[in-house]
């Protein structure tokens, strides 16, 4: 699939894109999780797990993203 060079599949919210400029590739299924649970959070054991587990560990960036998708919702 071709993108705009410098753009990144699915990651929309300031917060995302700073954490991923910050802490590399290696977070971009993260951020990309991080995003889609805060507008359709799917209630399986392994995506509450994980939600959890990125929210514990990052508190601020869950709250960033969550106050970016809101406004977004607007």
């Amino acid at each position: 699939m071709l993108r705009k060079p410098g753009t990144t599949p699915g990651i929309t919210t300031p917060a995302a894109l700073k954490t991923l400029r910050q802490h590399g590739p290696e977070t971009l299924s993260d951020l990309q999780f991080l995003e889609n649970w805060t507008t359709r959070p799917r209630y399986t054991a392994a995506s509450v797990l994980r939600a959890s587990q990125i929210r514990r560990t990052n508190p601020d960036l869950m709250n960033d993203i969550t106050a970016s998708m809101r406004k977004r919702g607007k």
